[in-house]
């Protein structure tokens, strides 16, 4: 039975998630225009493309229910990775290109940004089966899930959801009156 998580949590998760995301993409964003310089939206373009490689990834992982709930989903998926790529800055980056003339450069912006973002999607689904597929046939594998659901309260043992961080971001005290369950 999939627990309901709180209104609270859920906006916590995204508000910690964006704030990391907005630190990240423009401390990452100074750094390669530090080192390409600022003639081409290197920048957007690198980081709209890793974006979209872990957000593959990490969905491949969640859709799995492998280690990645829904606290953690809402985290990585929506607050950060929403925070760190936005299409707004690809689409003003090559309209400023057009506005200067650049023609053939803000073709090959948008074109390395579609194909690439597409590839790197592709790329992130296929390193998340890569990692289930060794996952699943790693023997500690059991021994580990074991040991993880024993120490978790309730009876999880049926669940091939693994979680037991997801408290981590923020305890779910304060639950709407139709989630909260027994206490044992």
């Amino acid at each position: 039975m999939a627990a309901t998580l709180s209104t609270r949590r859920r906006a916590v998760a995204v508000f910690a998630g964006g704030f990391c995301g907005t630190i990240m993409r423009y401390g990452l964003s100074g750094l390669i225009q530090a080192w390409l310089g600022r003639s081409w939206p290197y920048n957007i373009l690198l980081i709209n493309v890793t974006g979209a490689l872990v957000l593959a990834f990490v969905t491949t992982l969640a859709d799995a229910t492998f280690l990645v709930g829904p606290t953690r989903r809402l985290f990585i998926n929506v607050g950060l990775l929403g925070a760190y790529t936005t299409f707004s800055s690809l689409a003003l980056g090559d309209v400023l290109l057009f506005a200067q003339g650049q023609w053939l450069p803000a073709l090959l912006y948008l074109l390395l940004s579609m194909v690439g973002g597409l590839l790197a999607v592709l790329t992130g689904d296929w390193l998340g089966q890569r990692c289930l597929k060794w996952w699943r046939r790693s023997p500690s594998q059991a021994k580990i899930t074991r040991r993880l659901s024993g120490a978790l309260p309730g009876d999880l043992t049926g669940s091939e959801h693994i979680d037991v961080q997801d408290d981590v971001l923020l305890p779910d005290l304060l639950r709407e009156p139709e989630t909260r369950g027994p206490r044992s």
